[in-house]
């Protein structure tokens, strides 16, 4: 991930840690092993419903571990600031093989083939600003505001081939992409809200659950996100804690008849260090 999408979160922990002479620093990482299935629905040429599915058409991993940073600063008791980064980066080849005969000479059959290779690079950055509203000595409830962006890059290369048999006299010819075709984008910085909890269920253990959440409608544009989360905490001393958790994220943008899906699920691991 380039250097610069780290800039923005950066200056913004920065800008509120700056407001504050006293605080304490919660840093995080680890990763989950994320269950993932993303697809696009649109239109054809000829006016048809058109789905591809990432995992089953281009032989995308469904299964893969995906690490996860998080660095926070928490001062005044109940104000928190934080940036995290997950990344998903997937690539795979898919191979396939037709033939034919030509309805009005069934002696001329065609065999064609495909090769193509697929890289799908998601990073996900969000940062923002946490409020704890209710706070006792074992429980608290706060909500939260940030910013959330997701960094976008699609690589395709391949190689078409086919051969003619005409009569006993085969003749092959192929293309291919010349390197790869790449496409990037980046969305911009979305704005999510969210609600999160801890209780502490002994002086070792501590559960946890947290929400953000999404929405926009413009003209023929609207796109929604959901990030949930659960998790149970150990208390190894004052600086450590090991988190066990499980993570549930979708999001879903539609536009212009094109309807694009991207969700992830399954457990976390991580490690805490506060100082």
């Amino acid at each position: 991930m380039k250097t610069k999408q780290w800039l923005p979160l950066a200056a913004l922990v920065a800008s509120f840690s700056s407001t504050s002479f006293a605080g304490e620093w919660v840093i995080k990482a680890g990763g989950f092993w994320a269950q993932t299935d993303s697809s696009i629905s649109t239109k054809a040429f000829d006016g048809s419903d058109l789905k591809l599915d990432f995992e089953d058409t281009l032989n995308l991993e469904e299964s893969q571990f995906l690490p996860f940073f998080e660095v926070g600063y928490k001062f005044n008791e109940r104000h928190i600031v934080y940036a995290d980064w997950r990344r998903l980066h997937r690539q795979a080849t898919t191979k396939s093989t037709f033939g034919y005969t030509l309805p009005n000479n069934p002696d001329k059959g065609i065999l064609v083939g495909a090769a193509i290779d697929t890289r799908m690079d998601i990073d996900i950055l969000r940062a923002g600003y946490g409020y704890s509203f209710y706070k006792t000595d074992r429980a608290e409830i706060g909500g939260s505001l940030g910013l959330h962006v997701m960094f976008i890059e699609m690589g395709f290369s391949g190689e078409i081939a086919g051969c003619v048999d005409n009569s006993g006299t085969i003749t092959c010819d192929s293309a291919n992409t010349n390197g790869e075709v790449v496409d990037e984008s980046t969305t911009a910085p979305l704005p999510d809200i969210g609600l999160w909890a801890d209780y502490d269920l002994s002086e070792d253990w501590t559960i946890g659950a947290h929400t953000q959440f999404f929405y926009i409608s413009i003209d023929n544009t609207s796109g929604y996100l959901a990030d949930l989360n659960a998790s149970i905490s150990y208390h190894i001393n004052p600086n450590w804690d090991v988190e066990l958790g499980y993570n549930y994220y979708l999001v879903e943008a539609e536009w212009n008849e094109t309807t694009l899906k991207y969700n992830y699920r399954g457990p976390m691991l991580n490690v805490a260090y506060k100082f």
